[in-house]
């Protein structure tokens, strides 16, 4: 029977057919299941490790710039450098300094405890001939000559700032009645330098507490099978997240930190394996003028070959089921199709060698005759979509290749402007950081692609940004006039109105060799329901009929403005304000010189209720 019976034969040939590969397919998957569930963590929890290391980095860097206040203002007398340098002068009688500049110092003390969250005390040493110092905490504030210089034996004349391990906090000599509650801390330590040269004259100690840093290190590692590390050169850890781990401020004693320390790498992975611990230890590095540590996170095999049998068991209920459908499907093929289906085949065969120009016979109205209409009408659409599909992989690969060549890191360019703004300071050099940080504040602005509606004092500050830059460019030869109510700075506007406004100036109007350039910006609120707006320069201005030809262009919100020596600026902005707020806002140009079409004004009128709330 089995030998006659074209359904049987059928039935075992596609159940051979589906079981067989199936099986050697979980066989051979198995063995590598693993593995490959293993190097899926692996870079999972590298790219987290990176993401918390950019973290730490950043809070770390805030605390270090907060240390650097004391150069601010170097050459101004209430600066805190500068009454250092009076301090440790000779000759200056210790009594006298403390009473006449106690108070200054306390501020600059105050305005550093109150610029980050977490910090427990400050203190700041002299290292003149009392040793003068200051204490301050939450509540307490104190100063005098000690005995002694409280400062890490050896390193009194290094001029390097570093941090120090958590560790309880330190009862200076002049909190002797402990006034200060004690805090487990980790201490940056910077040696305040008499510039340019590396001589020691102060020592500023700031204690931050460390359940700020732990916090961080938390999230790192989320599940209660996973171990993390923060740790120095010193291999004495900086924080964990394990209960059962090294607490802060202790040696670490792993069999497998030595193999970690000794690493030259800045970050990699360690496979480990005995008695006390069996799995995958990854690290990255953190590394600056002021510190060098490293964070690690253990992840042992057991929880790695835990997701690793939850995937298997999922394929292999999937397999089941599918096995499930193949038999029940093979049954019904092989009863009631087998004959339509081969003549299906055949055309089917035909399409497989590329000739896509055949039609199924339609015979009756059944199934069968439905399956063969569908297929002759998925011919059809297949030779459409390849047609498509061909031109759209032509344009997506312009489209790659354009992502690729825009593609840009928020992240790194905003810490290597910060990087280059601290260089900057410690290079004596404020001009340079002031032009860095309204770079960073131009950037930072036009990368933010959330917000599409800001308040106008967003907008403002963006501008201001763009013209301290200008102004670098130009030296005295550009004046820059504010005139701003106050009340319009809270009004939301589109983002990106005034910079192109500006910058249409310089591109148009601006005569290097015709003097002093002069540009003003202006805002105020007319009626309590209008936002009025102004830029006015005194560039070369517009003849008359070009002016009309661009008002006349203005107005009609489809007509293309634009080519080499048309703004296509007011143009953008022009086609936005009627985006958001149809007719009700307006764009005016004019060019107001007295002695002939010199200078160029644009005015924007914005309606104060626009409903841009909810467009936010």
């Amino acid at each position: 029977m089995f030998r006659t019976s074209i359904r049987n034969k059928l039935m075992g040939l596609l159940l051979a057919a589906t079981i067989i590969p199936i099986l050697l397919s979980m066989l051979l998957s198995d063995r590598y299941i693993k593995d490959a569930v293993t190097e899926k963590s692996i870079v999972e929890n590298r790219a987290m490790l990176s993401l918390g290391k950019n973290n730490i980095l950043n809070y770390a860097n805030a605390i270090n710039e907060i240390s650097l206040d004391v150069y601010n203002s170097l050459n101004s007398p209430t600066s805190l450098y500068a009454m250092i340098e009076r301090g440790v002068a000779p000759h200056v009688v210790s009594e006298t300094f403390d009473r006449n500049n106690r108070m200054l110092i306390y501020g600059h003390l105050l305005n550093m405890y109150q610029s980050i969250k977490g910090v427990h005390q400050i203190h700041l040493q002299l290292r003149g001939a009392d040793n003068l110092a200051y204490l301050l905490s939450r509540g307490f504030f104190t100063g005098g000559p000690v005995s002694r210089i409280d400062w890490p034996e050896g390193r009194e004349s290094d001029p390097k700032p570093f941090i120090e391990a958590p560790h309880p906090s330190v009862s200076y000599e002049l909190d002797w009645s402990r006034n200060v509650k004690q805090e487990s801390v980790f201490t940056l330590r910077r040696p305040i330098i008499r510039t340019p040269s590396d001589e020691v004259i102060g020592y500023l100690s700031i204690d931050v507490k460390a359940t700020e840093l732990a916090q961080i290190c938390s999230t790192l590692a989320p599940s209660k099978q996973e171990t993390l590390y923060l740790l120095d050169r010193g291999h004495r850890v900086i924080c964990s997240d394990n209960t059962n781990a090294a607490s802060p401020g202790e040696l670490l004693r792993e069999p497998w930190s030595d193999k970690l320390f000794a690493s030259a790498g800045e970050s990699g992975t360690i496979r480990w394996k005995d008695e006390s611990f069996s799995g995958i230890v990854i690290y990255d590095t953190l590394k600056t003028n002021y510190m060098d540590w490293i964070v690690v996170k253990q992840l042992p095999y057991s929880y790695l070959h835990e997701n690793a049998k939850t995937i298997r068991t999922i394929n292999s209920l999937i397999v089941a089921l599918f096995l499930v459908i193949v038999v029940i499907a093979t049954l019904v093929v092989s009863v009631h199709f087998t004959k339509p289906i081969k003549r299906l085949i055949g055309h089917i065969n035909k399409v497989q060698t590329g000739n896509l120009d055949v039609t199924v016979p339609v015979q009756g109205k059944d199934e069968i005759g439905t399956l063969a209409r569908r297929f002759n009408s998925m011919i059809g659409t297949i030779k459409d979509l390849i047609n498509r599909e061909y031109k759209l992989e032509i344009a997506n690969k312009n489209n790659q290749l354009k992502a690729m060549q825009a593609q840009i890191n928020p992240h790194f360019l905003n810490n290597a402007l910060q990087s280059i703004g601290t260089l900057a300071l410690q290079s004596q050099a404020p001009k340079v950081y002031s032009l860095i940080n309204s770079l960073g504040k131009m950037m930072r602005y036009n990368m933010n692609t959330r917000d599409v509606i800001v308040p106008f004092e967003a907008e403002l500050a963006h501008a201001r940004a763009f013209l301290e830059l200008q102004q670098q460019r130009f030296a005295d030869q550009l004046n820059v006039a504010y005139d701003v109510d106050p009340r319009a700075l809270g009004v939301l506007v589109p983002k990106m109105l005034l910079q192109p406004l500006i910058e249409n100036y310089f591109k148009h109007g601006y005569e290097p060799q015709g003097g002093s350039g002069e540009i003003r910006i202006g805002a105020r609120i007319e009626k309590e329901e209008w936002l009025f707006v102004y830029v006015e320069d005194n560039g070369i201005g517009m003849p008359p009929d070009k002016l009309d030809e661009l008002r006349q262009r203005l107005a009609r919100p489809s007509a293309r403005i634009g080519g080499d020596e048309e703004p296509i600026g007011l143009g953008n902005v022009s086609m936005r304000l009627k985006l958001y707020f149809d007719e009700k806002a307006e764009l005016a140009v004019d060019s107001p010189g007295s002695r002939g079409p010199r200078g160029f004004r644009v005015s924007l009128r914005i309606p104060l209720r626009a409903g841009l709330e909810g467009q936010r």
